[in-house]
């Protein structure tokens, strides 16, 4: 029973092992071939309006922290909408209101307040109010690191052809780019396909996993390193622990989760087919 144990394990490293040499060898593949093909034909670079959804709750000092981040890196501010959703009793919405008002003539912003179960569900929400060619869900820790992030992103999403469904994913930090991104970044023809932006099974996680699925699943992603964005996880830095992450991690909702991704498998499968 040991060596059989010992052998299953040897198997189960191996497959994984020849999976991210697969991915890693694939995404590179295809980046560099729709990149070549992009500079041979001379096609010229649209430019995309920029939805940024963002759901929020008594974090109105790390929203900040993002916006300043953003006015610092983005080179059109013009083509940016923030979408901004609170809960009806959310603590710090005067201060949410105050740095929009400090930013409204320069930047597009418009808080909502609404109180959705989920967190996809409010994600989904903003995702329909949104008016942008490409829709972005951001996080208020997170910050823009790349300069001129938005001009890339259009230089990204020109590669491929704006009448079907596409993903970038950008360099969020995650280990093994190739199978994940934190924060994957969808065309309307995408969202128009799905009718979504993320699953609402999911109480709170998975959203940015469900995508990253998908567009493995069906084809239609391209993994990029000219975006990159940081996060301040509070999972991993203790100075960024707040009442949120407490409420998100002690309501057992990660785990809740957990079952229903691995029961939601063959529904990812028929979802991806809609975007071929």
């Amino acid at each position: 029973m040991i060596k059989k144990n010992i052998y299953k394990k040897i198997i189960k490293e191996l497959l994984k092992g020849l999976r991210r040499i697969y991915w890693y060898n694939y995404t590179n593949i295809k980046y560099f071939f729709l990149s070549s093909k992009f500079l041979l034909l001379n096609n010229d670079v649209s430019t995309n309006k920029i939805s940024l959804i963002l759901p929020t709750r008594e974090r109105s000092q790390k929203f900040e922290r993002m916006l300043k981040s953003l006015m610092e890196t983005c080179s059109d501010f013009s083509r940016i909408e923030i979408l901004i959703l609170l809960d009806s009793d959310d603590k710090e919405t005067n201060d949410y209101n105050r740095i929009v008002n400090e930013n409204k003539n320069n930047l597009d912003i418009n808080i909502f307040i609404l109180d959705l179960k989920t967190h996809a569900k409010r994600n989904n929400y903003l995702a329909k109010k949104c008016s942008g060619d490409l829709i972005f869900p951001i996080n208020d820790d997170m910050i823009f690191v790349s300069d001129m992030w938005d001009h890339f992103l259009d230089i990204e999403f020109s590669k491929i052809d704006s009448k079907k469904p596409f993903c970038v994913w950008i360099d969020a930090g995650n280990r093994y780019r190739y199978f994940h991104c934190d924060f994957p970044i969808v065309n309307r023809k995408w969202y128009e396909k799905l009718n979504y932006i993320g699953s609402e099974h999911f109480n709170f996680w998975y959203l940015d996993r469900w995508i990253c699925e998908l567009s493995m699943k069906s084809n239609t992603f391209l993994l990029s390193n000219k975006v990159v964005v940081k996060q301040f996880s509070a999972h991993s830095l203790e100075n960024e622990v707040d009442n949120t992450h407490l409420i998100n991690i002690q309501s057992g909702n990660q785990s809740k989760d957990d079952v229903i991704w691995h029961n939601t498998y063959n529904e990812r499968i028929i979802e991806s087919k809609k975007l071929l």
